[in-house]
């Protein structure tokens, strides 16, 4: 009730300001301006305004559904449609579909979009077939829109899309259209910090969000991203700053929370995060973020079974977290139970890649149930030894991130060399596959899978390499299917799963 009233009565300020004085003419005309300037918030309230004085007036009233979408009130959008409708309004195929869509009803949307074939239209059916996952249907409704004149929201959404699938050559061909199409707007300036991040250009992705919030500062979403952006370079207290800036505009923004958290847990700050959360913690999901960073609270406040039931089911939820197994691996440790936490942290000491924090916590575990890994373990935390493995495997993830293929690969035959180990050989094969060297990426992909063969990562690797090369679909496809049974809520093996039946026919 709280959060609701602290939205509300700007709202109700708001109107009343727009209704003194002004006209439904000039209410309008203030309202389009918003609209175009991406000021949604203040667009619906002087179109709202207006439609006072005029209540069936249909352009007044497409414009209230429209600002009513751009800001994600299906419930909003479908009263006003539905004064639209009595008003006389045609053509609304596009808009309700739009209401279903953002009420999670992808084939519905489709339903009611029908052979609608306007570039919002083609908009649309792509996020809808997105949700449905399928893929290829939505890249050609993507092109289609494109070829159909484009516009802001559908490139970005297009750009988006190939964002997250790696495809960051086309998407910052998009990001080119964005910036001819709209180069101030909203999406162009927060499109262009994604894309620099992406590419690893982290100056250049902290300018663009600046300049993203410093033009729309009732937008959280570039305050969020230019937190994440500090806090990888320590700067806590700026971050800190702008996540609270967030707040302020987005304060039931569950992403702001989330950060929140996170940097009160690198600046130690136990206790307020055990506070903030512990009457939620039976609406924590598991191996959510905020359930494993409010386990590592109790681990810290000296609550460590507790902490090991939390972290028991985020291994259940998240097989493939090596985190979420790190933090198992400390609480056993913690209630005594050596011989568990050795067998949770052996596997993730094992790996080549490992950071001091698993080391460390592994040779503990090794020596108090006297496995005779320990002495290596207590070998591999030497400084000088620990600082050039790490500095290989910051420079690897930095080379993938880049997508400069052939770096990367480098780098991990360099550890290969130090022995097979099946994350090494993961990562190799994601490397050998954007190479274009299918062959290569199968075999390395398939090592791995021989190494750790109920691992879901390895699998799903072994499984998308193939897809990638376009063969062996069959085997894929199993791949896919047996990674999917162990980590079922893995959304990226899922859409590569997909992808694998789609192409095996």
């Amino acid at each position: 009730m709280k959060s609701t009233m602290r939205i509300a009565l700007p709202l109700v300020a708001l109107v009343a300001l727009a209704a003194c004085g002004d006209s439904p003419e000039t209410l309008y005309a203030k309202a389009r301006d918003d609209f175009a300037a991406g000021n949604y918030q203040r667009a619906r309230v002087e179109v709202a305004s207006a439609l006072k004085d005029r209540p069936t007036d249909a352009p007044m009233l497409a414009l209230l559904v429209e600002t009513q979408l751009r800001l994600g009130d299906p419930d909003g959008a479908e009263g006003a449609i539905g004064r639209l409708e009595r008003a006389g309004g045609k053509d609304m195929a596009r808009m309700k579909a739009e209401v279903a869509l953002l009420r999670g009803d992808a084939k519905a949307a489709l339903a009611t979009l029908g052979n609608e074939t306007s570039v919002d239209g083609w908009r649309v059916r792509a996020e809808a077939q997105l949700a449905l996952g399928d893929e290829e249907a939505a890249r050609d409704a993507f092109e289609k829109g494109m070829k159909a004149g484009g516009d802001i929201r559908l490139a970005q959404s297009y750009a988006r899309y190939l964002l997250e699938n790696g495809d960051l050559a086309r998407a910052a061909s998009l990001l080119g259209e964005m910036q001819r199409i709209a180069p101030r707007s909203y999406e162009a300036l927060v499109m262009a910090g994604d894309l620099a991040s992406a590419q690893g250009r982290e100056e250049d992705a902290a300018r663009a969000y600046r300049t993203a919030i410093d033009a729309f500062p009732d937008r959280a979403a570039p305050m969020l991203a230019l937190a994440e952006h500090y806090d990888g370079l320590g700067k806590l207290d700026e971050a800190s700053k702008l996540v609270d800036q967030a707040a302020e505009v987005a304060p039931d923004d569950p992403e702001v929370e989330v950060m929140r958290i996170q940097l009160l847990s690198e600046q130690g700050q136990w206790e307020k995060i055990r506070t903030t959360l512990q009457t939620r913690e039976s609406e924590l999901a598991a191996g959510s973020t905020l359930s494993m960073r409010y386990g590592e609270a109790l681990l810290q406040l000296g609550h460590a079974e507790q902490a090991r039931v939390i972290f028991r089911r985020a291994v259940l939820a998240l097989p493939g977290n090596p985190y979420a197994r790190l933090m198992l691996g400390e609480s056993q440790l913690a209630t005594g139970d050596g011989q568990g936490a050795w067998a949770t942290l052996q596997p993730l000491a094992a790996s080549t890649l490992a950071g001091p924090q698993v080391l460390e916590a592994a040779e503990q575990a090794a020596r108090a149930v006297g496995a005779p890994e320990a002495a290596a373990l207590q070998a591999r935390l030497d400084p000088a030894r620990l600082k050039e493995t790490m500095a290989l495997v910051g420079q690897g993830e930095s080379a993938i991130a880049g997508q400069r293929w052939a770096t990367a690969a480098g780098i991990y035959e360099r550890l290969l060399m130090r022995g097979e180990d099946p994350e090494v050989l993961k990562r190799l094969a994601f490397t050998r596959s954007g190479l274009g060297e299918g062959d290569a990426a199968i075999r390395a992909a398939d090592k791995a899978v021989a190494l750790g063969s109920d691992n879901p990562d390895y699998l799903f690797v072994a499984g998308l390499v193939r897809v990638v090369a376009g063969r062996d679909l069959g085997e894929a496809q199993r791949l896919l299917e047996k990674a999917a049974d162990l980590d079922p809520a893995n959304r990226a093996i899922a859409r590569e799963l997909k992808k694998a039946k789609a192409a095996a026919g």
